[in-house]
């Protein structure tokens, strides 16, 4: 077992990435695969060689059951059922191991305890994602068995996302990749927005919530401006991830899946959940969300279905709450999200919908700073269990919950909403496309050393969503 994990805001990812890269270009074409494979999993068993194990074993079966899930051009519900069964079997048992143990021995203290393997969460949707496509026909089984591996360990969305669709990903192993200027460009620029986004904003903002925010809410005063800064801390954080290892995976020809689009612009809850953790959000849709709707509107065409309204934005939504973990406060946030998006379904029986971009600006404005306050309530459940939840809600509805923000917290806020601005406006690449050849190396060297400057001390905290 290797001893030290490799945390990717440490110097030990910048020169593990930097070593695989060196290694990965003098390679020829037909072993480069290869070599991210073996790489991924030296990166995964820094972790624990326990987790690889793991993660080894549902490659194999996932990729087994794609061959047996689809026969002479028909899918086989059988086998996509327990293939699908497996992946949740396995998912469920370690997620929610702790607790059965807990409640089998009648809370005594038996000794044993399950961890949960890092990404598991995210591969593990993605192994379900693809059989289901190979059982719809909408891709084939892979007979490549490296590529199929890759796509499961791909180290840089190893850990927490994003969720890719086989669909998607596959075919880029199987291409040319050509990483030129213009790719190193936007290598750059989303390296060095990763690492604004988590060190400088998101970690620093985790630094200025005083201790007693969570810890005491009852005793604790300014909670509705730590609950902000907090919610501004969270999304950073793993939008920064998403960025710094999007930047990464650009670096080997490869390109993910965006998992963020300035969600906190958002207009109406359903824009919120096409603009937050979009890869998770998709998923949801493609695979929980619009099967509901659909079997319900089979019953039923009529506009007015109202279980049709209700029961698939509550079933996603409360899904969603369940795959962040076993604790009654993560239901209890996802169940919040899905009565917001039922609660908009069903507004429409009486008022049509007229499409944001259509309202006068004071309206958008409005309705942003509206989804944006409930969408923040929400978080308080998301990061405290029910009864520090309700203590926490009690406390900020009295005055002592309420004070002048803190500048640096101000600062902080408005450069998150500048960079928002400004990719919403010119896409993840901002204007740095357009810089000459010279200035746009210059940026790539810059975003390097800037990861090295900064994680040289290995102090920068790891990302919030490697726990889930």
């Amino acid at each position: 077992m290797i001893a030290r994990r490799v945390e990717i805001t440490s110097v030990t990812f910048a020169v593990f990435v930097l070593a695989v890269l060196a290694i990965f270009y003098l390679l020829p074409a037909r072993l480069q695969l290869r070599w991210l494979l073996l790489a991924s999993y030296v990166f995964y068993a820094t972790w624990s060689w326990q987790f690889a194990l793991v993660l080894a074993a549902l490659t194999l079966v996932n990729f087994a059951m794609a061959h047996g899930v689809r026969a002479a051009d028909r899918p086989r519900r059988g086998v996509l059922v327990l293939g699908i069964a497996i992946n949740i079997g396995v998912l469920a048992g370690f997620k929610y191991g702790d607790t059965l143990l807990h409640i089998l021995a009648s809370g005594a203290q038996n000794g044993v305890r399950i961890l949960l393997p890092i990404g598991l969460s995210f591969y593990s949707l993605q192994a379900i994602s693809y059989l289901v496509d190979v059982a719809q026909g909408q891709i084939a089984a892979e007979t490549d068995f490296v590529a199929f591996a890759l796509y499961l360990a791909y180290f840089p969305k190893l850990l927490a996302g994003p969720i890719e669709r086989a669909r998607k990903f596959l075919p880029q192993l199987s291409q040319p990749r050509v990483v030129d200027d213009a790719q190193l460009a936007r290598s750059a620029t989303l390296i060095a927005i990763g690492v604004v986004r988590k060190v400088v904003i998101a970690d620093s903002l985790f630094e200025m919530i005083p201790p007693a925010t969570f810890a005491t809410p009852a005793r604790a005063s300014g909670l509705a401006v730590w609950l902000v800064a907090y919610s501004f801390a969270l999304y950073n954080d793993f939008a920064g991830y998403t960025s710094l290892v999007r930047g990464v995976s650009l670096l080997f020809g490869i390109e993910l899946s965006p998992n963020f689009a300035s969600p906190y612009f958002a207009r109406s809850f359903s824009e919120f959940w096409t603009r937050w953790h979009i890869s998770l959000s998709q998923w949801l849709r493609d695979y929980i969300y619009l099967p509901l709707s659909r079997a319900l509107l089979r019953r039923n065409l009529s506009r007015s279905n109202v279980p049709n309204l209700l029961l698939p934005p509550l079933t996603a939504m409360i899904i969603c709450g369940m795959w962040h973990g076993e604790a009654w406060h993560f239901l209890a946030w996802g169940a919040l999200h899905g009565v917001y998006l039922a609660g908009e379904r069903v507004a429409t029986l009486w008022r049509p919908r007229r499409p944001a971009q259509q309202l006068p600006a004071w309206r958008q404005a409005l309705a942003m700073l509206r989804v944006f306050t409930l969408v923040a309530l929400t978080l308080i459940p998301f990061r405290l269990k029910l009864t520090a939840a309700e203590t926490f809600t009690r406390a900020l509805l009295r005055a002592s919950g309420w004070s002048l923000p803190d500048p640096r917290v101000c600062v902080l806020i408005a450069l998150t909403l500048w960079i928002d601005w400004a990719q919403s406006r010119h896409g993840d690449e901002l204007v740095f496309l357009q810089w000459p050849w010279a200035a746009r190396a210059a940026l790539l060297t810059a975003a390097v050393l800037a990861v090295l400057l900064v994680a040289q001390s290995d102090l920068s905290a790891p990302f919030v969503y490697q726990q889930f």
